[in-house]
């Protein structure tokens, strides 16, 4: 994590934006595949999330786009590439459920680190940034109910 960091340091302005973007998105395909690999539950919960994440970082990465490219053809290349890095990370992870069990759990360990450094890293610093107020703090409330809610219907239907 400290590497990707330290990587997207070295870029500046819309172009660092959209390098990490790929790089978030190639990680939580490798997540995804191990999160399939451990469970379908799992998985399925992973899929749900990140899904919403790269929705999100998809309209992020429209606006930086139209700064930094200005031909459309370039604009799309660089979302179909986006768009495969998400399988390509997945297939990368997916070979673990083949791992006998203790690394099946290091690997899941690092899936969920990563998505935690993720969050406190980048996500917190970044809406704090911004004052609070009822709405944005009801949204996180919101999500947060809303991914229980999932978690419940999904062990509901047996998964």
């Amino acid at each position: 994590m400290f590497g990707v960091k330290s990587f997207g340091e070295r870029f500046s302005g819309n172009m660092s934006l959209i390098i990490l973007i790929g790089v978030d998105i190639f990680i939580d395909g490798v997540v995804l595949g191990i999160g399939f690999a451990v469970g379908a539950k799992q998985g399925a919960l992973l899929l749900f999330a990140l899904s919403l994440e790269i929705l999100f970082l998809g309209l992020t990465i429209g606006a930086e786009l139209k700064e930094v490219f200005k031909s459309k053809i370039w604009q799309v290349l660089i979302v179909a590439i986006g768009g495969a890095v998400l399988p390509i990370g997945s297939l990368l992870g997916a070979p673990v459920v083949h791992l006998p069990p203790f690394w099946v759990s290091v690997a899941y360990s690092f899936a969920l680190i990563a998505l935690l450094y993720l969050v406190t890293e980048e996500l917190l610093v970044e809406a704090h940034e911004k004052p609070d107020n009822p709405l944005i703090t009801s949204m996180f409330f919101v999500g947060f109910l809303g991914l229980i809610a999932l978690e419940a219907h999904l062990a509901h239907l047996g998964y």
